[in-house]
């Protein structure tokens, strides 16, 4: 795939700087290629004059200085450099500004916060499936609040504290007593009380975006013991929260870094945010916390790339077709696969008695089972189930994802097995049934197009009795096509009871 142009997004925020490169191929698809982040903490340490420190600022010029250099060794062609609750309040503002003009040829543009909360917005409703939430971002020096209805933004607001604000304003970088946890309890919930639309919302769910709420669910995967990495989409229970809230004022510094999933640098700021997020979920009777892996820059990406404030029509079918771009090697080879399995699945519902609306799930696999061809042809079903499963496929949860990845994997043969570490915390008996019924399918579709011709142009299925038909409609003779699939036969006797006839 020829790469047409390279980007490069700078946020500079309150407590971090980072960096993402994104490339942009031909089909105008883009792939993230790179990440830094530097945790400076601009918004820590300001003068009663409300100047920025001279030290950070310096390490802020040079860590800008050093993506740069990154940049250029990386054939960008165009940098995209904001900042935000840090930068706009600073009194020396201009200064720094003028620094990475001068200095570093960068041209950056300070957010309002009403911007922030926009961009957070646009980089969550294109990545994440939700028709209606209250997203929180928890920065360094600034909260942004934004009501989603119908994917569309409703109301927003920038409040004017952050991790460091309240760890600094509250001192809470040890344990704290019941009286400065009222205090702070007391402290955000005046914000909270003077916004008149965050009255209006009740038992809504929250969706969380920015290193601290991150963390939060990277302690919560680590005390329940779950076996996926993946945070985008990770849900948890209200309740789940504020136990880890429990957990940690109760701890000093010392303790904190020594929690798992917990990162060293944030274990000086982390208690503030607890303490925001779980007083807005009591605000609000919030009962579930969405974690969105994506915020701001991505909101900027998907605003460059989309060249509007059109969201993306449907957020699944976006990226797997961003994935088939990046991975497929014969791209009409799985769209036909992908046909068949639609219409086999479609016609054989009555026998497969699933619980669950497989249609994404089925899709992913079919789309996507051959991309382990990308690492090695041998053993490429194996590679398959990991790069599907630990690729940002946006749109699936974490069940899908999962099941995706196991159905993509079995669809030569019926033997790679579900891991017993997966049982329990995200698949169930009935979801494993569900992967064996779809596998089989799909071994059946893919050797339905084993010459990668599109010659087999759709199939009709019938029962009979104890035996399922597949009458198959092809171009030419499908003699060997039929052959190959009828290989799924026994399997095919085993799952469903029924003897499988394909002519």
């Amino acid at each position: 795939m020829k790469i047409l142009k390279k980007l490069g997004i700078i946020d500079i925020g309150s407590n971090s700087i980072r960096l993402i490169l994104i490339e942009f191929d031909e089909n105008y698809t883009f792939n993230i290629i790179d990440e830094v982040k530097e945790s400076v903490r601009l918004g820590k340490d300001m003068t009663e004059n409300g100047e920025l420190d001279s030290v950070k600022m310096e390490i802020a010029i040079n860590t800008l200085s050093f993506f740069k250099k990154l940049c250029i060794s990386q054939n960008v062609t165009e940098i995209l450099a904001v900042a935000t609750e840090a930068m706009r309040k600073a009194t020396n503002q201009k200064q720094f500004l003028d620094r990475a003009k001068a200095e570093l040829s960068l041209d950056i543009r300070i957010l309002s916060g009403a911007e922030e909360a926009y961009y957070d917005y646009f980089g969550t409703v294109n990545t994440l499936e939700i028709d209606e939430g209250l997203l929180m971002d928890i920065g360094g020096s600034s909260t942004e609040l934004a009501h989603i209805k119908n994917r569309k933004l409703v109301s927003s607001i920038s409040l004017p504290f952050g991790a460091i604000d309240l760890s600094e304003k509250f001192s809470l970088f040890e344990t704290i007593d019941e009286k400065k946890e009222n205090e702070l309890v007391a402290y955000v919930n005046s914000f909270y009380k003077d916004i008149s639309w965050l009255k209006t919302l009740q038992n809504i769910n929250i969706i969380g975006i920015g290193g601290s709420i991150r963390n939060i669910a990277k302690i919560h995967q680590k005390l329940c013991l779950y076996p996926m990495n993946n945070l985008h989409n990770y849900r948890m229970n209200s309740n789940d929260v504020s136990n880890i809230y429990k957990i940690i004022k109760a701890t000093n510094l010392e303790q904190r870094r020594k929690i798992k999933g917990l990162s060293k640098d944030r274990a000086d700021i982390i208690l503030g945010p607890l303490a925001a997020l779980t007083t807005l979920q009591e605000y609000v009777s919030s009962k579930e916390l969405c974690i969105c892996s994506h915020g701001i820059r991505d909101g900027l990406l998907y605003e460059y790339m989309l060249s509007s404030s059109t969201t993306v029509f449907d957020v699944f079918d976006f990226s797997i077709k961003k994935h088939l771009n990046k991975y497929s090697q014969y791209e009409t080879h799985p769209i036909k696969v992908w046909s068949l399995m639609e219409s086999l699945y479609n016609q054989l519902n009555p026998l497969l008695k699933l619980k669950i609306n497989p249609y994404k799930v089925i899709k992913a696999a079919s789309l996507l089972h051959d991309c382990g061809i990308n690492i090695n042809y041998y053993d490429h079903h194996k590679h398959s189930f990991y790069m599907i499963l630990n690729s940002n496929i946006n749109g699936l949860t974490h069940k899908e994802q999962l099941m995706a990845s196991y159905v993509a994997a079995n669809h030569r043969r019926n033997n790679f097995k579900v891991n017993t570490e997966y049982l329990d915390k995200i698949l169930f008996p009935e979801d494993i049934v569900t992967i064996d019924k779809l596998s089989v399918l799909l071994r059946i579709c893919e050797s339905l197009d084993t010459g990668m011709n599109s010659n087999v142009d759709g199939v009709q299925c019938s029962f009979e009795r104890d035996k399922v038909v597949i009458k198959v409609q092809a171009k030419s003779n499908p003699i060997l096509e039929i052959h190959d699939a009828m290989e799924a036969a026994p399997a095919f006797k085993k799952i469903f009871n029924r003897t499988l006839v394909i002519t």
